[in-house]
């Protein structure tokens, strides 16, 4: 026996708008774009060259400075570096993607 027009419809339209998947995607477009967003909103750029998002902290009357850097991994989850001192990392810290 085949399906009524309007349980056909009503399927189309529960995985149309219920997708799990799309949804999930959908979610983590939203927190990344918020993300990057926070982190326009406190003062970082984009570094092209570098593919990640920095902000310079300047002290001691601008003899020394330090870059605080976000950076994305392959994987997905994002990592915070300070660089100093002769472009050594002296703090490294995986954070979960919220400023």
């Amino acid at each position: 026996m085949t399906k009524h027009w309007q349980d056909r419809f009503s399927e189309w339209l529960r995985k149309f708008w219920v997708d799990e998947e799309y949804n999930r995607q959908v979610a983590e477009a939203e927190k990344k774009q918020l993300f990057l967003q926070g982190l326009k909103d406190k003062g970082y750029s984009y570094d092209t060259g570098n593919e990640w998002w920095e902000r310079k902290w300047i002290t001691n009357g601008g003899k020394e400075s330090i870059l605080e850097v976000y950076q994305q991994l392959e994987s997905g989850a994002w990592k915070q570096l300070m660089i100093g001192y002769g472009d050594h990392v002296f703090y490294e810290e995986q954070v979960d993607g919220s400023v």
